[in-house]
């Protein structure tokens, strides 16, 4: 489960730092250019969506898992649901943070991959998305939940590599998390407001 979130904060600092060019001022011009750039090189981009579409199948198969092995090992429930030993609104939301991203991937490939461009530009249909209070929200909702789970997910990471117990990891979590999840909340709130 570690290293198939790890590869998917890899692509998500990638993606973060491709879609900021969406904010670059130049009427999308930057941005265009980077996707048309993506769009001809399909020998690495196929592989590369095969390799995220597999891991993120794996990751979804080992929560499912480690989550059957959870209930197994108790079977009856506690009688109080009082935390005990410092758990976070992210750690019990891992499951529910985890549907949402995953619904939030396929309605944002089915916009923004297969979704009808304005003019040839991919630039003009992100903007006219995000133009839209409930889109732009939803992405908004959706990010605080992706900030959520990348923070539970990598503190989780750290301690299946023995490396948990290092404050400075702790904090390095909520950083990471809180760069990524705001960068990409920062595009729709930018645009909704027509910057």
């Amino acid at each position: 489960m570690a290293l198939t979130g790890l590869m998917w904060y890899g692509f998500l600092v990638g993606h973060l730092a491709g879609n900021l060019t969406l904010l670059s001022g130049d009427s999308g011009a930057a941005f265009d250019e980077y996707a048309g750039f993506l769009e001809s090189i399909p020998q690495f981009i196929i592989p590369t969506e095969l390799i995220l579409l597999l891991a993120l199948a794996l990751h979804v198969y080992c929560a499912v898992s480690l989550s059957r092995e959870a209930a197994a090992a108790r079977p009856i429930g506690y009688r109080q649901l009082r935390s005990v030993g410092g758990r976070s609104v992210a750690s019990r939301s891992m499951i529910w943070s985890g549907l949402l991203i995953l619904v939030f991937l396929g309605v944002h490939i089915f916009t923004f991959k297969y979704g009808d461009r304005i003019d040839g530009s991919l630039f003009r249909l992100v903007q006219e998305t995000f133009g839209h209070a409930i889109w732009a929200g939803f992405y908004l909702i959706v990010m605080v939940a992706l900030g959520l789970h990348l923070w539970h997910a990598l503190r989780s990471a750290f301690q299946t590599l023995g490396l948990s117990a290092r404050p400075t990891l702790r904090r390095l979590s909520i950083a990471f998390c809180t760069i990524i999840a705001g960068g990409f909340a920062l595009i729709p709130a930018t645009m909704f407001l027509g910057g």
